[in-house]
């Protein structure tokens, strides 16, 4: 087992934090799906408005690979089809009622044992689980007639507020996550475990035994975030070779992939946090996959607050009429309003926190949270140069301000030089936090990617 000790990096205080165990909620009216947030995808529908659809029946596909699925998790009618710009699907909204169920092959740890590459994607495929995973670089969801370097499995999280393996995964999750495991080995040379150093969790406790001969490898990771992020964790460990991909996907993903496996149904309950000082209660919820925002967290403090599907910095801005992702796991409402005060510039401001220690509980050691909202405090500027993005970039060998330069030239050769397809967007956006001229370097990024995505 390695153990990896990130230096670089920053733990941003914000306050509103989740505690105790998940509130179990009535199942909502309705819920929905996102296809825009699987990146590389693009949806064709199997279902259309006033159909009924059964809780794990195809809803949509990927039009170029119609083998790939994203199945209902509750039977009932397709309420609606909601679009945006140029007719891309933006929700897939189900309204529940029924209690038909699609049932899959049930396996047995053994069985999964003696499977095949093609019957492991199979498998992953026609359960609705092929979504889980990601690749490096890219951060798509990969072909479903590609092979990976290797898988990354990461039990750790390390972002604001974000709910981790203490909140997100049960005691009895060992079968599933073995489960996984042994269908993921299928596909892959090597499977790399990432776990919070020093943390003890039942889930994989006995993985490492469990899983002999199946080319597992457990890794610890500590550190200031971004040492939780699975991008950082590829890139230290195992990073893509040439024109390799390395897949990724979190522990908890991988344990649906183990009920899907075990149970033989579309696993479809979830846990959520509802996070943020804008939210009257915080609290963790075991609700279903894409319940309403607003189910999910309850009472909000003022109307004049930003909701946030996802990571509090890589996540999307939405309406509270929304619906939960795929992939994140937490709702942050955070109020819009930031409070000006005459010349607050020369106050000793007590009660503020900054990265950049600025104020005195950053010179002390902060200790403690902090009402951080997602106001834009100042104006735009030119890129400073003053050291403060590589301080927060866990990634070796990235020097921030000339990758970020050679991207907005729009230099791609230069910008694969020096770290396009290495940068994650965990580590742009911290960039972002700390930026004194006001940037957003995940966007950039995500441009860069784009770019290199049409002329590669």
């Amino acid at each position: 087992m390695s153990v990896h000790q990130i230096k670089r990096g920053l733990d941003i205080p914000i306050a509103g934090a989740a505690s105790g165990t998940a509130v179990e909620l009535d199942l909502p009216a309705t819920v929905a799906y996102t296809p825009v947030e699987f990146k590389g995808i693009v949806p064709k529908l199997a279902k259309r408005e006033g159909d009924t659809v059964k809780a794990g029946e195809a809803l949509f596909f990927h039009k170029h690979s119609p083998e790939m699925v994203f199945l209902s998790p509750v039977s009932g009618t397709v309420k609606e089809v909601r679009r945006g710009r140029r007719r891309v699907i933006t929700d897939i909204v189900v309204e529940r009622g029924g209690d038909d169920v699609v049932e899959f092959k049930k396996w047995t740890l053994d069985g999964l044992g003696a499977l095949d590459a093609d019957a492991a994607r199979k498998l992953l495929l026609e359960g609705g689980m092929w979504g889980n995973l990601r690749t490096r670089p890219l951060d798509r969801i990969p072909a479903v007639d590609s092979a990976p370097q290797a898988i990354f499995i990461s039990a750790t999280e390390t972002g604001p507020l974000m709910p981790g393996a203490a909140e997100l995964l049960g005691e009895g999750d060992a079968d599933a996550l073995q489960a996984a495991v042994t269908v993921l080995s299928k596909l892959a040379p090597s499977i790399h475990l990432t776990v919070p150093a020093g943390a003890a969790h039942p889930a994989w406790a006995g993985l490492t035994k469990g899983a002999a001969g199946l080319g597992l490898q457990v890794h610890e990771f500590a550190g200031p975030h971004p040492a939780g992020d699975a991008g950082v964790q590829v890139n230290l460990v195992d990073p893509p070779r040439g024109k390799n991909e390395v897949w990724y996907l979190s522990a908890w993903d991988a344990v649906l992939i183990g009920r899907l496996a075990l149970e033989g149904r579309f696993p479809a309950e979830r846990v959520y946090a509802a996070v943020g000082t804008g939210v009257r209660t915080p609290r963790f919820v075991r609700t279903v996959l894409g319940a309403p925002l607003a189910h999910i967290v309850g009472d909000v403090v003022d109307e004049e607050v930003r909701w946030i599907r996802g990571s509090v910095l890589t996540g999307e801005k939405v309406d509270s009429g929304r619906w939960a992702s795929w992939y994140g796991r937490a709702v942050h409402v955070l109020p819009e309003a930031v409070e000006r005060e005459v010349v607050g510039w020369a106050l000793p401001q007590f009660g503020k926190w900054s990265a950049h220690r600025a104020y005195p509980k950053g010179l002390l050691g902060s200790g403690g949270t902090f009402d951080l909202r997602p106001g834009l405090y100042g104006g735009h500027r030119a890129i400073v140069p003053i050291g403060q993005y590589a301080k927060v970039i866990a990634t070796p060998d990235i020097v921030p301000e000339f990758l970020f330069r050679s991207i907005i030239a729009g230099d791609l050769e230069e910008s694969i030089q020096l770290g396009l397809l290495d940068l994650t967007m965990e580590e742009a956006a911290l960039c972002s936090y700390v930026c004194p001229s006001k940037i957003d370097f995940d966007i950039l990024l995500r441009e860069g990617l784009d770019t290199y995505e049409r002329e590669a």
